[in-house]
């Protein structure tokens, strides 16, 4: 066999290394979560929607609540992750007033598992002060991203090392 021919094989070898390197690396926990915070001025509340991986979200509840734990197919597990969520995401105002969330629901979207909730929004609100402590308690890791959306500009916010309460703002 010539040389060129195991220069092409070492270099097919590479190329297929690489590609299936990829793809297992895309299989791995991201160890992200979104949360979009949205001020809906026709309904006067302030809609906050929380989005996971799903795989992130697997083995979460696993270690969460019990080995058996399934959020894809128990809506137990979906309710008890829902509920997990709502204690780790605080808001507040500036003068350090609780806004209560009201749960509104949750669903299971492909790759996505979302968490939804809500509260009026106050009067004169000039900025908020918010807590996202969402799988950090379980991942040191984990980055929770949150856009502010419908007020000003869109602000984002990023918890995580040892953040935990961060403020934003308004004109």
């Amino acid at each position: 066999m010539s040389k060129s021919f195991f220069i092409f094989i070492a270099a097919f070898l590479m190329v297929l290394s690489s590609i299936v390197s990829t793809n297992i690396a895309f299989a791995h926990q991201q160890k992200a979560a979104e949360t979009t915070v949205t001020f809906n001025k026709r309904s006067g509340q302030l809609e906050v929607s929380h989005r996971f991986y799903m795989h992130d979200t697997e083995h979460a509840v696993q270690s969460l609540f019990d080995k058996n734990a399934d959020i894809i197919n128990l809506k137990k597990t979906q309710q008890q992750f829902a509920d997990y969520v709502a204690k780790q995401f605080l808001v507040r105002t500036l003068a350090d007033e609780e806004l209560p969330l009201t749960a509104v629901g949750y669903e299971v979207e492909g790759k996505f598992f979302w968490v939804y909730q809500e509260t009026a929004i106050p009067t004169g609100l000039d900025g908020l002060k918010l807590f996202n402590g969402t799988l950090r308690d379980l991942w040191p890791t984990q980055i929770n991203m949150v856009n502010i959306e419908g007020k000003d500009e869109v602000r984002t916010l990023y918890f995580s090392d040892n953040k935990d309460w961060l403020i934003t703002k308004f004109n």
